[in-house]
């Protein structure tokens, strides 16, 4: 089997290193190198980085699907393209390049989560459960045919960075063990279900902001799924305090935006519940515990936290039509 792997982010890492001992990866694609930083300086994909280490060939087309993109991944004469996290759309004839095909490992039991942000919504939603599907691409977004699928567990205090390396860990297994059972035509793909699809969204830095009118439950969900980006923060009189890290929230709560020292946690009163803040991070300053919080920053302990309340976001997950 000779194979072309296409995959941008640390999350392709473990599947490029499962396939690479059998020797059927021939080149490795990726997005061009980017700005990154406050300095701007270009950072390579952590895919290109690992394949050089490995001594597979590779290459970061601006457009995959253009004349010479297609000329270089044909010249490599695959069976198959395997794709994770690459972060573009691949289109026709690009899809056709190979004779099995195209294969995809998306972060999520398909067809829940397709889309730009999978991990994140599984954790913001509250789930217990979550897994990584590997589907046959078509032109669609993450619509293509399941072949195979693994659930993995979701603990009370996951957060993403988490959960992304327990999925990616599970999608290398699993495209190790079915890949080549697939291309034989031993495994049977089955299409999704159009009416069970839901669809999420790229996440934004107002995201971040906790409406503390919101449960104190959905607001823990919400900071574990925005670490490390966009992360969470409360505006408190006119300033932005970042939540570094928080504790799981209590199911009474004090009267909501009112804060009080408990120990080693800062508590905020939700609108049912409280949060349990035990590291913040005041405006130009750097992160601190809940109790030198306390000490420094004792005018905004008296303030009223989350006034005014954020506009409403649209949802990060939606039903797919």
């Amino acid at each position: 089997m000779r194979a072309v792997f296409l995959g941008t982010p640390e999350f392709a890492l473990p599947t490029l290193r499962r396939l690479h001992p059998r020797g059927v990866v021939k080149l490795v694609v990726s997005q061009p190198d980017r700005p990154a930083g406050r300095r701007g300086v270009d950072r390579t994909p952590a895919v290109i980085g690992l394949a050089r280490e490995l001594g597979i060939p590779t290459m970061q087309p601006s457009n995959p699907n253009d004349a010479a993109s297609l000329d270089r991944i044909r010249a490599a004469r695959a069976d198959v393209l395997v794709v994770v996290a690459y972060g573009r759309l691949l289109r026709e004839p690009l899809l056709a390049l190979a004779p099995a095909g195209v294969v995809n490992l998306h972060p999520s039991l398909l067809p829940e989560y397709r889309g730009a942000s999978p991990i994140q919504a599984a954790i913001h939603d509250g789930r217990t459960r979550t897994g990584v599907t590997l589907m046959r691409m078509d032109a669609g977004l993450d619509t293509g045919p399941v072949i195979a699928a693994r659930a993995v567990s979701i603990g009370p205090d996951v957060t993403s960075p988490v959960l992304h390396d327990r999925l990616a860990d599970a999608g290398a297994e699993l495209l190790d063990e079915v890949l080549g059972a697939w291309i034989a035509g031993r495994v049977t793909e089955q299409p999704q279900d159009p009416a069970a699809a839901t669809l999420t969204r790229p996440l934004e830095r107002a995201d971040a902001e906790l409406d503390l009118q919101r449960p104190a439950r959905a607001l823990y969900d919400q900071w574990r799924a925005f670490q490390p980006w966009p992360g969470a923060f409360v505006r408190v009189d006119g300033q932005r305090v970042v939540v570094a890290d928080m504790d799981q929230p209590l199911e009474e709560g004090s009267p909501v935006g009112r804060a009080s020292l408990d120990g080693d946690s800062l508590i905020v009163g939700c609108g049912s519940g409280a949060i349990r803040l035990t590291r913040l991070q005041p405006e130009g300053r750097k992160a601190m515990s809940a109790r030198a919080f306390a000490n420094g920053y004792d005018a905004l302990l008296r303030a009223t936290w989350g006034d005014p309340s954020p506009a409403p976001r649209p949802p990060l997950t939606r039903p797919a039509r």
